[in-house]
Formats: C-alpha cells, structure tokens, sequence
C-alpha cells in the first residue's frame, strides 16, 4: 500500500440526529470521528435548508469533503484535493446503495432499523469492513493491479475512439478527418511518452499496443483524456453536425450505456460528456 492517499477519512451519518453509524479514519486528519459527525450533519442542514441547494463539495485548504446522500443518510468522504471528484462520488453512491442492500432488512426501513440501534459500533462491522475493502481497492498500487485498471482504461478508450470514428462520411473527409487528428495529436504525443508509438491511420486510433506495465497510470490516463479530446474535436470541425450528432446517437451512446459502470469506475464518464456531449 502506497503511503500517499488520495482519501483520508469516511462517515456514513444519521441525517435526523448527526449520529456517527460507520466512519473511517485512513491517513491525512487526526480528529475525533464520533465527534465531527454532528457538525458534518449541521452543516449539510444549514445549506440545504439557507440555500435550498444540496451540499456537494467543501474545500478547505489542504483538501476537499464530498458528500452523497439519501432522505435518511449522509455519506461522507474527505480527499485530497488531487482526487478526482466524480471517482470519489461514483465510491460514496456504490457505498451506500449496499449498506442499503445489505444492512437493510427488505420488509423494514432505514428508520426503523436506526431508532432500534443503540450505537453498538459492532451492529455495522461488516459494512466498515466492506469500506475499508473498497478504499483499499481504490488506494492498492501492487503492480498487477494497475495494470489491470491500465487496460480496462485503454479498453474504455478505444471503443470510445472506434465509436468516433465509425462517423459516416466520404472518403475524401475521412481522409481530411484523419489528417486533421494527427495534427492535432501530434503535441499529445510529444508530451507524453506513452502515446508516442500509438498509430493513427484510417483504421483508427489503436492505443491497445501501449505497454501499460512500463507506463504510470495517472499519466496514462491523463494522457488518454487529452488524446479523446483532440480526437472529438477534430470530428466536430471536419464533418457535418448531422454526422456527428448521427454517431453520438448511433455508436458512442449505445457503449456508453453498456460499458456505464466502467466508466464511472474510471471517471471518464466526466471526459465522455465533457468532450463529446
């Protein structure tokens, strides 16, 4: 386990009373979690109730809280401020659909099922554990296990990449489209290694050669992005809307939609709709 976190600590809190139900304390703050849950609950009360807004994000100097919520619970997470935030929402929203699977009974409810715990820290162990999995997954960095999320990611985006070029157009165009791509992809390439050897030719753009046990993942995924971006541009400036928007439509939402969870998994959901939405 690497000593750099992104998240440092996480609350699942009783909404009505600011009870402390799960909280976990992994590195970054030296507080007291029975103690500042109250206040996490306090303050989600003020916004909502002074501005008629749901709270989302705090920053504060040297991190960032991210709140999830339902009309019982808040989930809470403080990251670093490095931490990508729809990753961390995407966490907190799985979290807490199955603490509602499996702490909660089917024939009872959330309320019901609080107003009979007494703060046993006990009653909930199973589910602290089940977090405390899940961040590690999130925070590992044995090798394998990136190269495992590298690959995922460069699957991720060649389907993206295939889906923006099975744009329907003439021959010509797609000549001038591809020429277009590589232009532009061209300083991509030159500031990051990895995309260096990618090829770029009426095919497509194939980056499922890129060696990801040699390659950092952060930069990888960085790297990625901006190649997505170029990519969608280079689209949008050389065909027809009507081209473009029929393939929206046609190819990349259809994988979208059947890929969803990996992409949030990755937060290049975000990139998606950014760049081509």
């Amino acid at each position: 386990m690497s000593d750099k976190r992104t998240i440092y600590g996480v609350w699942l809190i009783e909404r009505q009373t600011g009870r402390n139900i799960v909280s976990r304390a992994y590195s970054g703050i030296e507080i007291d979690m029975d103690l500042i849950a109250p206040f996490l609950s306090a303050t989600h009360t003020f916004i909502d109730k002074a501005s008629h807004e749901n709270l989302r994000i705090i920053d504060t100097e040297t991190s960032r809280y991210v709140w999830q919520e339902n009309d019982q619970l808040l989930f809470v997470m403080v990251v670093s401020k490095q931490a990508r935030v729809g990753h961390m929402r995407f966490i907190l929203e799985y979290a807490l659909n199955e603490f509602m699977r499996k702490e909660i009974p089917p024939e009872v409810t959330v309320d019901t099922v609080l107003k009979d715990w007494h703060g046993n820290p006990q009653t909930f162990k199973g589910f602290g554990n089940f977090v405390d999995e899940l961040i590690n997954q999130y925070e590992e960095t044995d090798d394998a296990l990136i190269a495992g999320k590298s690959m995922d990611c460069l699957e991720v985006y060649s389907h993206l990449f295939r889906a923006i070029l099975r744009v329907k157009t003439d021959k010509r165009t797609r000549k001038k489209l591809i020429k277009r791509i590589r232009n532009l992809a061209e300083p991509v390439q030159e500031a990051n290694a990895c995309l260096e050897n990618i090829v770029i030719d009426d095919g497509g753009v194939e980056v499922l050669a890129i060696d990801v046990r040699n390659t950092n993942y952060n930069k990888l995924r960085d790297a990625l992005e901006e190649l997505l971006r170029v990519v969608a541009f280079a689209a949008k400036d050389v065909v027809s809307k009507t081209a473009f928007r029929t393939m929206i439509f046609d190819h990349a939402m259809p994988y979208v939609k059947r890929d969803l969870s990996r992409l949030q998994t990755y937060a290049i959901l975000d990139d998606t709709i950014r760049h081509l939405f």
